[in-house]
């Protein structure tokens, strides 16, 4: 049976029931269960490959537009597959699976990284690569593996080659399946691995499991919903990125215990080029506020070098820049109203439409945790996402003549990408976004932004 809580259900539901306040601060009860998830899953990286559950990212050019799932058949009641249900297997050719298995979550991460760029140079241009996860189904959020998904449609004896040989080094902490048809049309799944004594066994395609490895893996590895999680992170990073025990410094000079002041907190967010910058600024000016923005300033001088990294240390980065951030937040509110230029809102939807692939409909339901603010961050008064079309947004990015991060490119280029970012911003909770259009001009979107400001904030 699955399980169905998320990690960030499962940590609040401990929280819960953890020892009093009085006894054991809620903040080292959280770390230290943190720990212990941390722990079992490192205990469970090298689990048997047999009984894993495996989700192949969306791939409408291979013609399925949803992830994909499959598992091993362990049972003759469990409906049968063939090719038919493979559609990359479907037309004579071979996929092959790759999983990283090393027990250290940011070794891990910097493998993964490695091994994509590796294998998107080395594998010919015919092969297509997909992202892969797999957890076991009795511990699934203490056995969560990334890898990825190969599909070769022309069955090149070259490929096979290449994986053994770029992998001949990593053997401690990947693992290699090749998946092929059967005679029935049964498809089977066989070790690549040099010398393995493991043979053959048969796989099934299995329906979307509870819960979802792709919204697993936001919540292990990609939205930080607690400080000690992210500190684990860059605590872990820091002999390898100097500039991680920077920042660890920072937060330790930080009291991310204190409260907001008695002025209310606005925070403007949006994708690129919505009019955030001339927005707040404005309302610095016209409210007599405090201006701030995401990441703080002594930690966005690090940001190209976390932007350069794997997902689960760029969003550390992120994370931490928060939390520094609402000390800054708390300290400022005591003396006047704050403006803040992007906060957890943008950490959050970016994160969760990087990691989350296919269409809008993939990504998880309203009301699932990754929409949940974190128990330990200062909260804003209110929210405001700017939203503009399509067309007059990209007219605003090719005239700022900036430099673009990863992320900013992603959105110019994939229109589904800007869509489930704005989806996944509208969905976070406590607090909601509400929704300005900033297409009209500048001035007519200021009066609307004071009109809702001193309608929800005592301003």
């Amino acid at each position: 049976m699955l399980l169905g809580r998320s990690a960030a259900g499962l940590l609040s539901r401990l929280v819960a029931t953890g020892p009093a306040v009085g006894l054991i601060p809620r903040s080292c009860f959280i770390a230290k269960t943190h720990s212990r998830i941390m722990s079992t899953y490192q205990s469970h990286c090298g689990a048997d490959w047999g009984h894993r559950v495996f989700a192949v990212d969306a791939s409408p050019s291979l013609g399925h537009p949803e992830p994909f799932y499959f598992t091993a058949l362990h049972s003759k009641d469990q409906a049968s597959a063939n090719c038919n249900e493979w559609p990359m297997l479907a037309h004579g050719g071979t996929a092959l699976s790759v999983g990283i298995t090393d027990p250290h979550p940011v070794s891990a991460a910097r493998l993964h990284r490695a091994l994509g760029q590796q294998l998107a140079q080395v594998l010919p241009a015919t092969c297509q690569l997909l992202r892969l996860l797999s957890y076991l189904p009795q511990e699934p959020h203490t056995s969560l593996q990334r890898g990825f998904f190969i599909w070769d449609p022309h069955n090149c004896s070259s490929t096979q080659h290449k994986l053994k040989h770029l992998l001949r080094e990593h053997r401690q902490h990947s693992n290699c399946c090749t998946y092929t048809e059967g005679p029935q049309g049964e498809i089977w799944q066989t070790p690549l691995e040099l010398g393995s004594q493991t043979g053959p066994s048969r796989v099934v395609r299995v329906g979307e499991p509870d819960p979802s490895p792709f919204a697993l893996n936001i919540l292990l590895s990609a939205v930080y919903y607690s400080l000690s999680s992210a500190r684990t992170v860059l605590q872990e990073c820091s002999a390898c990125i100097p500039e991680a025990t920077r920042i660890l410094e920072l937060l330790d000079q930080c009291d991310t215990g204190t409260k907001k002041g008695r002025y209310p907190v606005i925070v403007i967010e949006g994708l690129d080029a919505t009019g955030k910058s001339t927005l707040t600024e404005s309302l610095r000016d016209c409210l007599k506020a405090t201006l701030l923005r995401s990441p703080p300033d002594c930690i966005s001088k690090w940001r190209k070098t976390f932007d350069d990294e794997p997902s689960l240390i760029k969003r550390a980065y992120y994370a931490a820049g928060n939390y520094i951030g609402a000390c800054e937040i708390a300290k400022a509110s005591m003396d006047s109203p704050v403006i803040v230029d992007r906060y957890w809102h943008s950490t959050a939807a970016y994160a969760i439409a990087t990691e989350i692939g296919g269409n809008l409909p993939s990504l998880p339901h309203c009301g699932h945790d990754i929409y949940q603010w974190p128990q330990d961050l200062l909260r804003p008064d209110l929210v405001i996402l700017l939203t503009v079309s399509d067309e007059e947004r990209m007219l605003r990015m090719r005239g700022r003549g900036l430099e673009e991060t990863k992320e900013e490119k992603e959105l110019e280029s994939n229109t589904m990408f800007r869509l489930k970012v704005e989806e996944a911003y509208k969905r976070i909770e406590n607090p909601q976004c509400v929704i300005i259009d900033a297409s009209p001009p500048k001035e007519s979107v200021l009066k609307e932004t004071l009109n809702v400001i001193r309608k929800r904030c005592a301003v």
